[in-house]
């Protein structure tokens, strides 16, 4: 067995970077600035979702560091529904894609829910990506949410 012993690491080519399988390149967080954000507790209000897809209560945007990475993606919020009538659902967009959501309550009290998800996408360094919290219910009977927020790791491969 080998024992490594470095002070400096230096990247090959400068604005690659130095990227470490399975190590976080990048960490980004989200909430939104007033009403439902993580802090607010005084003063909150919360998102009504009855029968509806609400997108992009908070988001994070960033410009991608490694082409083979890949993301991981949690989402959360403190919800509440007046009934169990219907599915409610969470998760999240990118740039503007397909809805990526998981079925996240099934009762009728205030919970907190922080689903995890992994996204492969492919892309190049320096690509712009946006992801947004998406939150839905399939029925109309008195969904909410408060204390939004997602967080986005970028994850070397």
């Amino acid at each position: 067995m080998s024992i490594l012993k470095v002070d400096t690491i230096n990247e090959k080519t400068t604005g690659n970077g130095v990227h470490i399988p399975g190590h976080i390149i990048q960490v980004h967080y989200g909430t939104p600035t007033s009403g439902q954000n993580m802090t607010d507790v005084s003063g909150q209000s919360s998102v009504n979702i009855n029968n509806a897809t609400v997108r992009g209560t908070t988001s994070v945007s960033f410009s991608r560091q490694d082409a083979n990475s890949f993301f991981l993606v949690q989402v959360g919020a403190t919800v509440g529904r007046a009934s169990t009538a219907g599915e409610m659902r969470m998760g999240y967009r990118l740039n503007s894609g397909s809805d990526q959501v998981a079925y996240i309550a099934d009762n009728e009290s205030w919970q907190r829910v922080d689903p995890l998800f992994k996204d492969t996408t492919t892309g190049s360094v320096g690509d712009t990506v946006a992801f947004e919290t998406v939150i839905a219910n399939t029925a109309a009977t008195g969904n909410y949410a408060r204390h939004v927020m997602i967080c986005v790791w970028e994850i070397a491969q």
